[in-house]
């Protein structure tokens, strides 16, 4: 009895000699994968300097960025450089547009998709994607102040989204210090861009906007 007993303890000994020696290689192995990744993802991320920040409504859209399909409410790394930028949802206007990534700066993609028909009635029946929707508002809204404080008029009747008009208007500083009016339209219908055009004109001259000082850049859904 005493002979197997020490058996045992010796079988119990070399049993947790490998439990130990196997957890020590696995915790090594784990330290090379953590490191061997961040190598290559370094590698792979290394000319990725620009920041693309997203937040879209509704939540469940397609946003996709040069034919990629990303979530609605991330981050992007992305190298520097000019991406066409689509936004789509059945039910729903799409948005197509494009945005620029400079190296070391972010640049916001913050967009909410208005409803097809005029008596749509999803974000008032959705709390939740209303929320989200003023936010986007509200983030827009930071950005021009923040960015646009300057003495051109521009910036005190922009940003304007006037959908049962049929368009909206956002302005834009180039580096070069060039002011950019972009209008997009809400129709995917050929035939009512001139008139959709005309209406936002309409609302600039009111406001005192000289159009001959801007590039003014139409879209739409087309």
């Amino acid at each position: 009895m005493i002979e197997k007993k020490n058996l045992f303890r010796f079988e119990s000994n070399e049993k947790q000699k490998k439990i130990v020696r196997w957890t020590g290689i696995l915790i090594v192995l784990a330290f090379v994968g953590i490191a061997v990744y961040s190598v290559v993802d370094l590698i792979v991320n290394a000319d990725k300097t620009a920041t693309i920040e997203v937040l879209v409504a509704p939540s469940d859209a397609k946003l996709i960025i040069d034919g990629h399909i990303f979530p609605t409410d991330t981050t992007i790394k992305i190298k520097p450089g000019v991406y066409s930028v689509k936004i789509e949802k059945d039910g729903f206007i799409s948005y197509n547009g494009s945005i620029k990534a400079n190296d070391g700066e972010t640049a916001y993609i913050y967009e909410y998709l208005n409803e097809s028909s005029e008596d749509g009635t999803y974000y008032k029946d959705n709390e939740k994607e209303a929320a989200r929707a003023q936010k986007i508002s509200d983030k827009i809204a930071d950005i021009f102040q923040q960015n646009y404080t300057g003495t051109d008029n521009i910036w005190n009747v922009t940003p304007y989204d006037d959908y049962p008009s049929g368009y909206k208007i956002y302005a834009e500083k180039e580096e070069s210090g060039n002011i950019d009016i972009n209008i997009y339209l809400y129709t995917c219908d050929n035939s009512r861009i001139e008139k959709l055009k005309a209406k936002a004109k309409e609302y600039l001259e009111e406001k005192k906007i000289d159009l001959t000082k801007y590039t003014v850049k139409y879209s739409s859904c087309d």
